[in-house]
């Protein structure tokens, strides 16, 4: 099966919204194209991408104009372009992974709420080590090709080619409290993350305490990436046999009001430092 790209992604969740707002059925876009309502909705959904002529009726016909659609249209033939060969591929990494570090590896922020472990983008070689060992267990070629990935997306954080990611994550306390790996492992984890909260501008870390009550996200990992104009944001869940995109308009600012409550329940960014450098200072086997 042919991947999704991610900016045939932002392209098509764009073009949906835009149809949505013009108050067009996918049945008269059909009609306007001469195509299939299928063909539409594989255009609405990244699985193919519209011709320019095509791009430019829609767009007409659903009364785009000024810098939407020109911003459209040149993100759309920019797009176009052959992605230059990355080093990991279909043999080596399933599609639905490569599709969501393709997309945050495109985002300028992304906010993500994780409650029982560390998100990949901040976890250490060992911890991450640990964990794949644990979900490849007797595969010890494919734990090395991801540890390598996982470890490339760390490096977003940092990047210089073009500005680092700003990357907001509100942790579980949970996430602190699962031993992955050994103690020592966790210790130099938290540490990380320590350094982050206080040696960076675009990484900010918020502890969600136990007793911080209820709230729209336990049980998943969530991730809201937002893009450059005019792509829309674009939300992740993660659960257990359940992973999902949505770039839907009414999901994605729903769950970006939850995640703006879960930000001002958790503690300030300067209170969980405090919280993870008390953490470090436990004494082994006693988290």
């Amino acid at each position: 099966m042919r991947q999704v790209q991610p900016e045939h992604i932002q392209i098509a969740a764009t073009l949906r919204r835009m149809r949505e707002q013009a108050g067009v059925g996918r049945d008269q876009a059909a009609v306007l194209l001469g195509c299939t309502i299928s063909k539409i909705g594989d255009l609405e959904t990244g699985r193919s991408r519209p011709k320019p002529v095509e791009l430019e009726r829609l767009l007409d016909h659903y009364g785009v104009m000024g810098d939407e659609r020109g911003e459209l249209l040149l993100f759309a033939r920019n797009s176009r372009g052959r992605r230059a060969p990355g080093p990991y591929t279909a043999a080596t990494v399933p599609n639905n992974h490569r599709r969501i570090v393709d997309l945050e590896a495109q985002a300028i922020s992304s906010i993500c709420y994780s409650g029982e472990l560390i998100p990949g983008i901040l976890q250490i070689p060992a911890y991450a080590k640990a964990l794949l060992d644990w979900s490849w267990n007797g595969k010890p070629d494919e734990v090395e090709k991801l540890l390598a990935l996982r470890m490339e997306r760390g490096k977003l954080l940092t990047r210089v080619e073009r500005p680092p990611l700003r990357y907001w994550c509100i942790l579980g306390e949970g996430a602190l409290r699962t031993t992955v790996g050994d103690d020592d492992v966790m210790r130099e984890q938290v540490e990380r993350l320590v350094r982050f909260n206080t040696t960076t501008d675009n990484v900010v870390i918020q502890v969600m305490p136990f007793d911080g009550g209820p709230h729209a996200f336990r049980g998943m990992l969530a991730t809201l990436h937002r893009f450059p104009p005019p792509a829309p944001d674009i939300l992740l869940t993660d659960s257990y046999g359940r992973e999902t995109v949505q770039d839907k308009a009414s999901v994605v600012e729903r769950a970006t009001r939850h995640l703006e409550l879960l930000r001002g329940m958790a503690l300030s960014r300067e209170a969980s430092t405090e919280h993870m450098r008390a953490f470090v200072g436990v004494a082994p086997g006693q988290r």
